[in-house]
């Protein structure tokens, strides 16, 4: 049930606080940087925009927060990204938040993010912040916008999703998984720069330590650039990227890659794979030799079949119907 529209950070808290599983808080107007702290819920409670456009947030922190869904909000700083060795993100929620959702929201690194495609590397160090961090477990992050930002979307709790969201513009990773058990089903990620020592990725999974295992990659989007080819920051994008295994378990899946590195789909260090049905092609027309299908010291059971690349390096005896790219084909 929505209540009273709410129009300060104060009384969002506030509100939060007291609200009851089911409840949904309409919020419009500016609400700055919020922190939003040990609001466990029994099940769900909503803050929603009351229209399209109508609350603003510069940044929003969660730290012990469970059974939380943050909708339809509009995010970016309002001043120029200050600097750091630490990655700030526009949401970011603890590994202590468990089941938080963000959706059908948007993600700017600067309020004129539409025009990143004339952006300098200035413009960029000055937009440099992520979309949405969900560190806990059982996260969502659906339906979202993320334009001009550094990187996009990054789940690392066990058993979380990234769903048909839209990344456009970025200068770091466009998506990326740590956690087991989760999936990444549906995403457009497209034109990427480098602007420094980073060197973007549409998608990227690894873990800092130990087995990832249970990852479900399907039908995304990686486009390189989709528009002003010419842009002297375009960068030369990895696809799908599984550099740093262990990894088990894992399925890539009728995904359409489009870049001009080497690394189509890349997979190292993996056992029992899937990877059927992807297309990967070069971004300017036939090449011949790049963006490849990579299979890298992997074993156990290894499925890689109906897939197109410029070039393929899996091993001897694994591969059935693959071939090279029909560019008559459009993504």
């Amino acid at each position: 049930m929505a209540s009273e529209i709410v129009t300060t950070a104060a009384d969002l808290i506030k509100r939060l606080k007291r609200a009851s599983g089911g409840e949904t808080i309409l919020v419009q107007g500016q609400f700055g940087d919020v922190t939003l702290s040990g609001l466990r819920k029994e099940s769900g409670v909503t803050v929603a925009a009351a229209s399209p456009g109508a609350a603003h947030f510069e940044r929003i922190w969660i730290e012990g927060c469970e059974n939380l869904t943050l909708a339809g909000l509009s995010c970016w700083p309002l001043s120029p990204v200050k600097h750091s060795r630490r990655r700030k993100h526009l949401i970011e929620a603890d590994r202590q938040s468990a089941n938080i959702e963000v959706t059908g929201s948007v993600f700017r690194g600067r309020a004129d993010s539409d025009n990143h495609t004339n952006w300098t590397i200035d413009d960029w160090n000055e937009a440099k912040i992520s979309a949405v961090f969900l560190a806990g477990p059982r996260c969502v992050i659906r339906n979202n916008v993320a334009i001009g930002v550094f990187f996009g979307f990054f789940v690392a709790g066990d058993r979380s999703e990234i769903f048909q969201n839209t990344v456009f513009g970025f200068s770091g990773d466009g998506l990326r998984i740590t956690g087991n058990n989760c999936v990444a089903i549906g995403n457009r990620v497209t034109d990427g720069v480098r602007i420094d020592g980073n060197h973007p990725d549409g998608f990227q999974a690894f873990r800092n330590r130990g087995l990832l295992s249970g990852l479900v990659i399907k039908d995304n989007i990686v486009m390189e650039w989709s528009i002003r080819p010419d842009n002297p920051l375009r960068v030369k994008l990895q696809g799908i990227s599984l550099h740093d295994g262990p990894y088990e378990n894992i399925v890539i899946r009728d995904n359409s890659v489009a870049v001009s590195s080497p690394n189509g789909i890349r997979i190292h260090g993996a056992r029992n794979i899937e990877v059927t049905g992807n297309r990967i092609r070069h971004p300017d027309g036939p090449h011949g030799k790049f963006p490849q299908l990579r299979i890298l010291n992997c074993g156990g059971t290894m499925i890689v079949e109906d897939n197109q690349a410029e070039k393929f390096g899996i091993p001897k005896g694994i591969g059935r119907r693959n071939r090279k790219p029909d560019y008559r084909t459009p993504f």
